[in-house]
């Protein structure tokens, strides 16, 4: 367990993922799932990706094979709430974490996104005492 008492990946049960966080480049989105499989042996059954309009578009764009992934794309407005509105993505994320936490194990993913999505999700893994990964490029850390 690491120094602010979260859970941590080895604790959380393998079978029922949900992941939330922000999607910035999609090759990080990639990246990120391939590590937590490999490394871990975690599979998300279920990903919540909070992003614009422009980069669902990119998104949407790549040939990727998830269909083991359930994505769930949430779409906001750049300028107006994802680059400087905290209080709205921290309401957003707090709905996504209510509406899953009864049925999934919950991991704050911290990589993609804009900085008010990463903030909020950091603050709201301490309330709700979840783990939460940052992808380095390299690997996964459990922050």
């Amino acid at each position: 367990m690491n120094e602010n008492s979260l859970r941590c990946l080895e604790e959380i049960n393998k079978n029922k993922i949900c992941l939330i966080g922000g999607l910035g480049l999609v090759g990080l989105y990639v990246d990120i799932l391939d590590s937590l499989e490999h490394v871990y042996g975690i599979i998300p059954q279920k990903y919540h990706l909070i992003t614009s309009p422009e980069k669902h578009r990119d998104f949407q764009d790549q040939d990727l094979d998830l269909d083991f992934v359930n994505n769930t794309i949430h779409e906001y407005d750049y300028q107006t709430v994802l680059r400087e509105n905290y209080t709205a993505i921290y309401e957003i994320c707090t709905e996504l974490i209510e509406e899953e936490r009864n049925h999934f194990d919950i991991v704050c993913e911290l990589t993609g996104g804009t900085k008010p999505v990463s903030i909020a999700l950091t603050i709201l893994s301490q309330k709700y005492n979840l783990p939460r990964i940052y992808y380095s490029g390299e690997r996964i850390i459990e922050i």
